[in-house]
């Protein structure tokens, strides 16, 4: 095990995701296996991304997939990564986040941000240009709500007028929250908002030290505990050696960045003039790019792409940066189940047990 101050914690990306052609029933089928095979193989936490009206990751209900995952698996963390708030009725949501607390008997970790998807926004009829202040205030009345006492809120764009209390009460024990972090300047607004950071392992890795000092700098000068899980969501393709994990990248890879930017493109001229939107922009550029496998080498450079020994290597440089919570994303679009069952299972077995004692290693032959 790797001389870390704590235990890091590994999770998996929980997805309706396969083979191109695979009915939306036998998607959520296959996403049901993964759950019971990361429950099985001992990762800590399942966590499930929020999407609406495409391919790109169907699971508008989060929540609901993870109140099933609770049942299915009894113990296993339940993650949201994210929840997309200014698309919620609030007070609704606390209501549904207390119940998930007492039908789970393990732990929530629920991220949210803000999306930037303008379909989405349009579907629901939420202006983007409220998104910002909508994302602040929902967290505004979650945190009043999980306090269990009754309480009003008046916001710009949310407000609850009569005096309430969330019934159940929720577990506040269980429940951690999260807010998304894709650049220092939302590091600083999600430390001032007193919530801990969920990132995405996509942005070049001095950025993403830059990200998490900034976090910690403000977090710290607010008071904040800082000594918290930090999640970080990290691309996952193992295979014996680099050259075969690099060429299993390149094949399955540009198909997820293909999805996105279908998702995204919908009507994005329209929204490419708000100024909180304009580093979106940027990463929507990208994600163009990258539909190609040749442009993929930025994203390799900081994924966890390579043999047991070069995951190692790069999972030591997350930890470094200030990262101690995994989320292994092995599950993208056209990613049969059975080959990112087994890259699962190889970390599982081979990797994890080099950061925590709650793994054992298995040799590759044990394992099959």
């Amino acid at each position: 095990m790797s001389k870390n101050e704590r235990e890091v914690k590994f999770g998996f990306q929980l997805a309706a995701v396969d083979a191109s052609g695979t009915s939306d029933a036998d998607l959520y089928k296959t996403m049901l296996a993964d759950a019971k095979l990361g429950y099985d193989l001992g990762y800590e936490i399942a966590w499930v991304v929020e999407h609406h009206f495409s391919d790109y990751f169907p699971q508008p209900s989060p929540i609901a997939i993870l109140s099933h995952v609770a049942a299915m698996c009894p113990g296993l963390g339940l993650g949201a990564m994210v929840l997309v708030t200014p698309w919620y009725q609030p007070v609704r949501l606390a209501g549904e986040i207390a119940v998930l607390s007492h039908l789970s008997k393990g732990p929530l970790h629920l991220g949210m941000g803000r999306g930037n998807a303008p379909m989405e926004y349009e579907a629901f009829g939420v202006p983007m240009d409220e998104a910002k202040q909508r994302f602040e205030e929902t967290w505004r009345i979650l945190d009043l709500a999980m306090k269990g006492k009754p309480f009003t809120f008046k916001g710009e764009n949310l407000s609850v007028d009569r005096e309430i209390r969330i019934r159940p009460l929720p577990d506040v024990s269980k429940i951690n929250f999260y807010g998304a972090i894709g650049n220092p300047a939302s590091a600083t607004k999600i430390a001032d908002l007193g919530l801990a950071p969920i990132s995405n392992g996509s942005l070049p890795f001095e950025t993403q030290r830059t990200v998490m000092k900034t976090w910690h700098d403000i977090a710290a000068e607010r008071g904040l505990p800082t000594d918290v899980d930090k999640p970080v969501g990290v691309t996952l393709v193992i295979a014996d050696t680099d050259e075969e994990a690099d060429a299993l990248a390149r094949k399955y890879i540009p198909r997820w960045f293909e999805v996105q930017v279908e998702h995204y493109a919908f009507d994005a001229a329209r929204h490419h003039d708000l100024p909180d939107y304009r580093p979106f922009a940027e990463t929507h550029a990208r994600r163009v790019k990258m539909t190609d496998p040749a442009n993929l080498d930025p994203l390799l450079d900081v994924s966890l792409v390579g043999s047991p020994e070069t995951v190692a290597k790069r999972l030591q440089t997350y930890i470094d940066i200030g990262f101690n919570s995994f989320i292994l994303q092995a599950a993208t679009p056209d990613i049969p189940q059975a080959v990112r069952a087994e890259w699962l299972t190889r970390f599982a077995n081979e990797v994890a047990p080099r950061f925590s004692s709650k793994y054992s290693a298995k040799p590759r032959a044990a394992a099959e």
